[in-house]
């Protein structure tokens, strides 16, 4: 059994381009999960601080 296999490689720019795009993409979307998670965070933090200054 032979296989009909074609081999189709990229060439090295291609490559590094593909991963400078993956990096690019990975970085704008943790930047924007950090923002959330940062700003729950904060809104967290600051209503403990208001009902612990309102109970004094």
């Amino acid at each position: 059994m032979k296989k009909n296999s074609t081999t189709n490689y990229i060439s090295r720019e291609e490559a590094n381009q593909m991963i400078e795009d993956a990096l690019r993409r990975h970085n704008r979307r943790s930047t924007i999960i950090s923002s959330v998670l940062g700003w729950i965070l904060i809104g967290g933090y600051s209503f403990g601080l208001f009902q612990a200054v309102q109970n004094v």
